[in-house]
């Protein structure tokens, strides 16, 4: 196999890579907070001898786009969303990660927790427990948790140092590689923030990198068939 069948198959495992990365971001144009992933690539020296130096494609990882997404109105007093740069802590069975999925819910023993049932944490680090019993929350715009008999806590809201502290972990939660700061999002009560996919966008990234595969695709077929027909002129030669 020569260079030109590397680079071409080294270009076909990128955008297959590529194609992944955006089918999920359209898998999740609906999903609460979501943050669209976009996948890097990079030029792999092969070999630099002769008059032209020869060159490979290689994906390196993912980078998210961490813009916020739509806030909507749901009309639940329990469904919360960040506005601004701020995220959400959870304990979670692997320990704590954020999120910014606000749609919450009370347990029977007065727990608030998000839709895994992973304990929302207050601005001290410990799960948020409401009297039991207590059904009527209200939630003011810097995090504070009041019921009819008054303040109760205070929802944590964690920020950090650029996107490289944040690794993803599925279910809208993240994992921190670098201590929290403070955030500085407001909460609003009774909306949850969608998805910062856009469709058009990501459907048009799409078509355009099917279609590079199925052209390399046929510059593979073509190599293919020069090299069989090569062959068979020596072997009649």
């Amino acid at each position: 196999m020569d260079n030109s069948a590397y680079v071409a198959l080294s270009r076909q495992v990128a955008l297959m890579r590529d194609m992944t990365v955006i089918a999920t971001n359209v898998a999740n144009i609906g999903t609460t907070a979501f943050r669209a992933g976009h996948t890097m690539f990079e030029s792999v020296l092969r070999e630099s001898g002769g008059r032209r130096a020869t060159a490979l494609v290689q994906d390196v990882g993912t980078s998210w786009d961490m813009a916020p997404g739509p806030l909507t109105a749901t009309g639940n007093p329990l469904d919360i969303a960040l506005d601004g740069d701020g995220w959400l802590a959870f304990d979670t069975p692997d320990g704590v990660r954020y999120g910014r999925a606000g749609h919450l819910e009370i347990t029977a023993d007065g727990g608030l927790v998000d839709a895994a049932g992973n304990a929302l944490l207050d601005d001290g680090g410990a799960p948020i427990v409401l009297p039991p019993g207590d059904r009527e929350l209200t939630i003011a715009p810097d995090g504070t948790l009041s019921n009819r008999a008054g303040p109760l806590g205070r929802v944590g809201i964690s920020a950090f140092d650029g996107v490289g502290g944040l690794v993803p972990e599925g279910g809208g939660l993240w994992r921190a590689e670098a201590p929290p700061l403070p955030g500085t999002a407001r909460v609003a009560q009774g909306m949850l923030e969608g998805s910062n996919v856009r469709p058009v966008l990501e459907m048009t990234r799409l078509i355009e990198t099917t279609r590079a595969f199925e052209g390399t695709q046929r510059l593979l077929e073509t190599r293919h068939e020069l090299g069989r027909k090569t062959v068979e002129r020596v072997l009649a030669a």
